[in-house]
């Protein structure tokens, strides 16, 4: 079952790791934020840019936390709840 990011606040982070940098929220809508311009928007569990290019498949990877993995299987972000 895919996450309902309409329902609570997310951190974005680009890449994984501790030392992956914020790039975004999402806030309680379909869109990463950043300084009030939106960045990615999410539908269902698939991830694009603002242009409609399709960028990964959202995949929970436990308590919360999920990942973005594009088609070579590499992780382009990193979602955690607030």
């Amino acid at each position: 079952m895919a996450t309902d990011y309409s329902a609570g606040r997310y951190n974005v982070y680009e890449g994984r790791g501790p030392g992956a940098p914020l790039i975004g929220r999402i806030d309680e809508d379909e869109f990463v934020q950043s300084n009030g311009g939106l960045l990615y928007r999410i539908d269902g569990s698939e991830f694009y840019d603002m242009s409609g290019k399709y960028l990964g498949e959202i995949v929970e990877s436990g308590e919360g936390n999920a990942m973005v993995i594009d088609g070579n299987h590499y992780c382009l972000f990193v979602i955690v709840p607030e």
